[in-house]
């Protein structure tokens, strides 16, 4: 099988790194960035750089959500009949309305895809083979969407690490998305504009790291993918200040009782969440 790697920074380069790594499938790539491209064939991510448009039989089109539209509309006629077309966005409601339908019109078949993988810095040279070990791997499918195309896609991503993989739709994908990982970039950006954030060397331990972690992140991708998915996005934002006023309150007017009951809640929330899905792993990604 011919994989095709459409942008080589840190996911595609590491999707690149995998594919050759730990499968005997033929690994082209192609990016704007020549330097990016140099540097995945010198260190043996592709076997061979590619036109703009290589011939393959699966497209990992690892851009931004509005990069993935824009290459599939341009590109289409050009793309191998009868090949998979998947991408990695983090949202998907907008991706795969528009891809699913062009690609149908054009003789390909389009799998809406996820890795849930990720680090805080970016480009091909933070790239590494591993980065989806033990990872999930999230495929949204619609009513139109071809069942051997979902099988494929799942048995590529099982070969390069992936531990689960979760088939949902695309709605259902960009709601829960809103909340496991939309939100914690938003709290921790936020966190970090208190001007005590200048001050906390030699006050800070894990509680300030695991909050803040996730607020370096490329500006450009995520504010794109927060307008992408503002109506589950603004739903969370507008449930978590609901909940962070009523801590404010209860300090403001000194209610212990209140306090309590707030922490005692979400402690037994938290508790529960751990019964149902078990100690969570290290994060690698928010």
């Amino acid at each position: 099988m011919k994989i095709a790697i459409i942008g080589l920074g840190l996911i595609g380069g590491s999707l690149a790194r995998a594919f050759s790594l730990y499968t005997e499938h033929t690994v082209i790539g192609y990016d704007i960035n020549k330097k990016s491209l140099d540097l995945a064939l010198s260190e043996g991510a592709i076997s061979s750089d590619a036109e703009n448009v290589p011939l393959a039989d699966i497209y990992f089109l690892a851009l931004s959500p509005v990069a993935t539209l824009n290459y599939v509309k341009e590109n289409i006629g050009k793309m191998q009949k009868g090949a998979i077309v998947t991408d990695v966005c983090g949202v998907k409601q907008m991706i795969t309305e528009k891809c699913e339908k062009i690609c149908a019109e054009n003789g390909l078949k389009f799998v809406g895809g996820h890795p849930m993988a990720g680090r805080e810095v970016s480009g091909f040279e933070n790239s590494v083979a591993d980065l989806f070990k033990n990872r999930s791997y999230i495929i949204t499918t619609t009513p139109t969407t071809d069942d051997d195309a979902v099988n494929t896609l799942k048995e590529l991503v099982l070969k390069i690490g992936i531990s689960d993989i979760t088939v949902t739709t695309p709605q259902n994908h960009d709601r829960m998305i809103a909340f496991t990982s939309q939100l914690p970039h938003i709290l921790a950006g936020a966190y970090m504009k208190s001007p005590t954030s200048r001050e906390h060397n030699g006050y800070s331990a894990g509680s300030y790291h695991d909050v803040s972690r996730v607020a370096s992140v490329d500006e450009n991708l995520w504010s794109e993918l927060f307008l992408s998915n503002k109506d589950y996005l603004t739903a969370e934002l507008k449930c978590l200040i609901g909940s962070l006023c009523q801590y404010l309150t209860a300090v403001e007017k000194n209610d212990k009782d209140e306090l309590f009951r707030l922490i005692k809640e979400s402690r037994l929330l938290k508790e529960k969440d751990r019964q149902i899905n078990g100690e969570e792993k290290p994060h690698k990604f928010g």
